[in-house]
């Protein structure tokens, strides 16, 4: 449990005006925490205000994100009760919205969504097929032995993955629309208002083709959608047209753009580690053998497995990867943190930290091993009861995706120099575009 507060000594914070505050993290973020973090140390807050851009008056909340960066402080946030924490509420002030999709709904209505999302998103459904095939398709125009950024590469590619997944049965021309619109949603060449156009042009077409899929009603393979509106028909009251909406959008946001951040990061690091590379590729050859790439062969190597959990220790998608709204005064660590507060689990700072990793700026897939994972100390989906509900399907995809890429191609660094990070939308990727070379 949180303690209830006593010592009323305040949680530092910069001295700069919140406008500059937010300035700053936007245009640097992790180069800002770590500023931070050695000014202030292992806790500390930052006035950010209602970044996500909404009113949201109904919420209680003081603009104070108070940023956590031990295990024992994470391990406070997510196992204490939901009286006092809300991940919904802190949600929506993060992204700026009131909608009803499973981020934003807490208690019995929020396990429950998760529950019926979990048999596409869980990583027990086998999409080897479709992410191998959109691969290939990409990969035709690849370059060799010159500098070629991947990113947008790699966002084009998991775009098209995940709507297929969860609007497989619109119509092909929606479905190419969508692929396109959501490429605008995570990109920092794009402004605001051609952001704020895509989210709403995607919600549209989905919200249009809702009544053919009442129509089905099941009568044609399950996307996402399909499953939703069946379990609709079937008296799940809450599942409303607009939920609906709104949880495809949010599947298809998050599920393209975290999973091209990470396989960005990872194809960065590999060009730039030759002793990686070749342990990572010696065990790929190795499982895949002549039966080719598949879920089996992937999820059998794990190293390949820990090479993605060693760059997402590295590399976080994002600076905030757990929030949740104060719903009453608490002390931690002799902090007084008032309500309407939002505690911010941060990666960066808690997975770099010499006090919780050994050798903790080295890329040292080996950490991870066959070693169990404390879920404290590395939390890069998040933790409690709101962990990433895609995080199988995700691994799975990477996985499927780094095997194939490296049984055909040579990696070779451009830069020796690793690229920085650079906030796209919401997330980090790299600010080069992850630059590298094929061969």
């Amino acid at each position: 449990m949180i303690k209830r507060d006593s010592a009323k000594v305040t949680v530092p914070s910069p001295s700069e005006r919140p406008d500059e505050v937010l300035a700053r993290f936007n245009e640097d973020a992790f180069g800002y925490l770590d500023e931070l973090a050695g000014e202030h140390g292992t806790l500390f807050s930052l006035p950010l205000g209602n970044i996500g851009g909404l009113g949201l008056a109904d919420i209680d909340r003081n603009g104070s994100w108070v940023f956590l960066s031990r295990p024992h402080q994470v391990k406070i946030m997510y196992e204490s009760s939901g009286e006092a924490l809300s991940g919904a509420e802190a949600n929506k002030i993060f992204f700026g919205t009131d909608e009803a999709s499973v981020a934003y709904i807490e208690g019995n209505a929020h396990r429950k969504r998760r529950q019926q999302l979990h048999p596409a998103f869980g990583g027990s459904r086998d999409y080897s097929g479709l992410v191998l095939t959109e691969l290939a398709r990409r990969s035709e125009t690849w370059p060799k032995g010159v500098p070629f950024p991947l990113f947008e590469e790699l966002q084009a590619m998991t775009a098209a993955i995940i709507t297929e997944v969860v609007c497989g049965n619109m119509s092909n021309e929606d479905r190419s629309l969508i692929r396109t619109m959501l490429l605008r949603t995570e990109n920092a060449k794009y402004t605001r208002e051609e952001v704020l156009s895509a989210d709403k042009d995607i919600r549209a077409l989905i919200a249009d083709s809702l009544p053919r899929y009442h129509k089905l009603n099941g009568t044609r393979s399950p996307d996402t959608i399909s499953s939703l509106v069946h379990l609709a028909s079937e008296g799940d009251v809450e599942l409303t047209d607009e939920v609906i909406r709104d949880e495809a959008f949010s599947l298809l946001y998050t599920g393209f753009s975290t999973t091209a951040n990470t396989l960005a990061w990872t194809l960065v690091r590999l060009s730039r580690d030759r002793r990686v590379l070749q342990l990572l590729t010696e065990s790929i050859v190795s499982s895949v053998g002549d039966a080719g790439v598949s879920r089996e062969s992937v999820n059998a190597i794990p190293y390949l497995e820990a090479v993605l959990k060693e760059v997402l220790r590295l590399h976080p998608v994002t600076a905030l990867n757990g929030v949740r709204l104060l719903r009453e005064d608490v002390e931690l660590d002799g902090y007084h943190i008032p309500a309407g507060s939002v505690l911010v689990h941060c990666a960066h700072l808690l997975q770099r930290s010499s006090d919780v990793f050994d050798a903790p700026d080295e890329f040292l897939p080996e950490r991870f091993v066959n070693a169990p994972l404390d879920r404290y100390s590395w939390g890069a989906f998040g933790g409690g009861s709101r962990m990433c509900v895609g995080r199988g399907f995700s691994m799975n995809e990477m996985k499927l995706v780094l095997a194939k890429v490296l049984l055909e191609y040579e990696l070779q660094a451009v830069d020796a120099e690793l690229p920085t990070a650079r906030l796209q939308g919401f997330f980090m990727a790299p600010a080069d575009g992850a630059l590298v070379e094929l061969a």
